[in-house]
């Protein structure tokens, strides 16, 4: 295994981790802590490597090669935050980035140029991050990465009507590589049960393509979900300040007008109720109870399909 760092100015450097198996093949590019609170795939990238770096007979990399990215967004990681402290940039909103553009911009390019477009599939890591829950599921927006999104094997996948631009999985679609992405509960807590789902949904991507021996068995897709953006900042936001007290959880599926949350006042008194704006099934959830005005509280995807 062996290790790059690139630098992007203003004392941020991105490390760039490397895998090469004995034989040629393809090269699958890790990205994990996009966002600097989302510790799920930051986790998982660093097993990932731990695995996969050892020799062939010790569970290495039998041929192609890993790109893997531990931490894509340094500056927002060490503030354990979703954007960037030094430019207020959401990292997942600006690529491809610029090289001559803010850090985040930078950051983005340098993804972009080095770790992307050298990749014949892009696995971007991310979860819910500190302050929501979301159901541990795998998405994807280019038909070209759906056999991969199934074989990752979460228990839900989420099929979009397209990608949206300034994402990663956007930036790989226009390099022609296949890209998915995945999430999971966040919280600001780590369980084990995810984490290893990230590691063996990876490691089944791999093994599909050759690159290690004995990949984890197949993974069961339990749902479908159809349609939508996957945006999360579009979420219905909190009118008041307040604590937020939520009715459902990350995954529940609710009909319009269905009770989501309350927002309590300093009394305890109900100062907002928030409900389903329409029939769907959770995809976000606020998690920490304080918020101000304009706090998103919940994202709705369209209702699943329940698989067999």
């Amino acid at each position: 295994m062996s290790a790059r760092v690139v630098d992007v100015g203003d004392g941020v450097s991105i490390r760039i981790d490397q895998v090469r198996g004995a034989a040629d093949g393809p090269t699958v590019a890790l990205l994990g802590g996009v966002h600097g609170d989302e510790l799920e795939g930051i986790l998982a990238v660093r097993t990932l490597l731990d695995r996969i770096g050892g020799s062939r007979g010790a569970g290495g990399l039998g041929s192609g090669r890993v790109l893997a990215v531990q931490v894509a967004n340094p500056p927002a990681h060490d503030a354990m935050s979703r954007t960037s402290p030094l430019d207020g940039a959401n990292l997942a909103r600006v690529f491809p980035g610029s090289p001559s553009g803010t850090v985040t911009e930078r950051i983005a390019d340098a993804l972009a140029h080095h770790v992307i477009a050298r990749a014949d599939l892009l696995v971007d890591l991310h979860s819910a991050g500190a302050h929501y829950a979301m159901p541990f599921f795998a998405g994807y927006g280019d038909p070209a990465a759906a056999d991969d999104t199934y074989a990752f094997g979460a228990p839900l996948v989420w099929v979009h009507e397209g990608l949206n631009p300034g994402r990663s999985l956007t930036t790989a679609a226009e390099h022609g590589v296949a890209a998915l992405y995945v999430e999971g509960s966040g919280g600001g807590g780590l369980r084990r049960s995810e984490v290893d789902g990230y590691v063996d949904g990876v490691l089944r991507l791999l093994g599909r393509r050759g690159m290690v021996d004995d990949p984890p068995p197949a993974g069961v897709v339990r749902r479908v979900v159809r349609g939508g953006d996957g945006d999360v900042d579009s979420s219905v936001s909190a009118d008041v300040a307040g604590w937020c007290v939520t009715a459902v959880r990350a995954g529940d599926v609710v009909g319009a007008g269905d009770p989501v949350a309350e927002i309590v006042d300093g009394r305890g008194r109900v100062a907002q109720r928030v409900t389903a704006p329409h029939d769907g099934v959770v995809m976000m959830l606020r998690r920490s109870a304080p918020v101000v005005e304009g706090t998103g509280i919940v994202m709705l995807g369209p209702v699943p399909e329940e698989l067999p």
